[in-house]
């Protein structure tokens, strides 16, 4: 009786149970995102010396900020100017295997004929064919990006510059335009006083 009796005071004592955990992973997902800026403008600005054509040198800086890698985006370097009757049309030229920017008469009365840029881009300019333009050759300063390419792609309206980030996520383009013009672009008595300009554009562009 006594065994019987501890049994049941066994049997009927409350259940004592392990503890019991439980997890569950909280995730999500940060696409590939892609920060442009203009950054130093006023280096944009510069001079150019009647007599022989000579720039300042002006520049057009850009920071480009990612937190991804360069197969998410295209990075693509443009450029353009206003020939007549306000047409824009590309400003890069590539003559051997240099490449330049053609800097346009800015004022709508005097922009230049498409002839006159196309004279330039045959890479035999002739000073009296290409009035209010002017070729200057250009250079590119990476800092923390892997490469520009020059390159013709139609995708992106002809001869533009391919950014490549490599390992990088956060570096700058300095886009430098040379002092000495390129010979035969700049006249003293074909090309009329004025701002000259073109206009340079940074982009990144998602990839399928």
């Amino acid at each position: 009786m006594k065994i019987s009796a501890l049994v049941l005071c066994i049997l009927l004592m409350p259940g004592c149970f392990g503890a019991t955990t439980f997890q569950q992973t909280l995730t999500t997902t940060v696409p590939a995102a892609v920060s442009v800026t203009a950054i130093n403008t006023s280096a944009s600005q510069g001079t150019i010396e009647p007599a022989a054509g000579i720039s300042s040198s002006p520049a057009a800086s850009f920071r480009l900020q990612t937190n991804g890698a360069d197969s998410n985006y295209t990075y693509v370097v443009q450029s353009s100017l206003l020939t007549a009757g306000g047409t824009s049309v590309n400003a890069y030229a590539q003559i051997a295997s240099n490449g330049y920017i053609l800097l346009g008469n800015n004022s709508p009365a005097l922009y230049p004929a498409a002839a006159a840029v196309n004279n330039i881009k045959s890479g035999t300019p002739s000073a009296a064919n290409n009035a209010n333009v002017i070729a200057y050759p250009i250079t590119n300063t990476l800092t923390n990006l892997s490469s520009a390419a020059l390159a013709n792609n139609p995708a992106y309206g002809g001869l533009c510059y391919i950014i490549q980030t490599g390992t990088s996520r956060n570096g700058t383009l300095v886009q430098t335009v040379g002092s000495t013009p390129l010979a035969n672009t700049y006249s003293i008595t074909n090309d009329r006083a004025g701002v000259y300009q073109a206009v340079v554009t940074f982009s990144a562009n998602r990839n399928p």
